[in-house]
């Protein structure tokens, strides 16, 4: 590959043809999550040695001029890259995967492959189609299922007031039949302890309704 500023040094010249080689049709591919492993490397090391104040002293304009890319884009890449390391982007570049995923996988990937099922399968596009059957895999039945927040005080409230509504229209609709002998003594007997037991609750608790 030509060198894109012919009077910066070999030194600092790879990681910049790395980046810049990324150009606007790789650039998307970063953005989907499909940064390599090397591309990640050389972003850090541009940032990371200011290799960047050659050509602008500010980040957030080198980034989108140099590498088709936002500086947040490319911080957050860096951020991933120097807290997991390559392995992230080497499954990534096969199959879509999130941090939390890769959190979950990270034990099974070992020396260039992710062991599953007692096979080591290759991190090569060769077996992308392989990788994303196992990862789906995964996923579906030994990660833990992404837990519900505690449903907060009005939201309970809502909830109960809801089926309150709801077993209140049903006693109606019975009521409207006009039961008679068995059946309208169950009817009474029914609703008469459903109230009693709601009032109990208010005068215990001192839950007065407002005037």
């Amino acid at each position: 590959m030509d060198q894109p500023f012919p009077g910066l040094p070999p030194a600092d010249g790879e990681p910049f043809n790395l980046g810049l080689a990324l150009g606007l049709n790789q650039a998307f591919g970063v953005v989907a999550g499909r940064c390599s492993a090397a591309q990640a490397a050389a972003f850090c090391r541009i940032r990371e040695e200011k290799l960047y104040k050659r050509y602008t002293s500010d980040w957030r304009q080198f980034c989108p001029r140099f590498l088709n890319l936002s500086a947040s884009q490319v911080d957050r890449i860096i951020r991933v890259w120097k807290q997991y390391g390559p392995g992230i982007f080497e499954l990534s570049q096969l199959t879509r995967i999130s941090e939390p995923t890769w959190r979950e996988l990270e034990p099974l990937v070992r020396d260039g492959a992710l062991h599953f099922n007692g096979e080591a399968i290759e991190l090569d596009p060769e077996n992308a189609q392989k990788i994303a059957a196992a990862v789906a895999e995964l996923r579906r039945d030994y990660m833990p299922a992404k837990e519900k927040p505690e449903p907060t005080v009005p939201e309970i409230l809502a909830a109960i007031e809801k089926r309150g509504e709801a077993l209140a229209a049903e006693f109606k609709e019975l009521a409207r039949r006009k039961f008679h002998g068995d059946d309208l003594t169950r009817l009474e007997q029914a609703l008469h302890r459903t109230t009693h037991a709601l009032q109990q609750i208010q005068t215990i608790y001192g839950l007065d309704p407002p005037q």
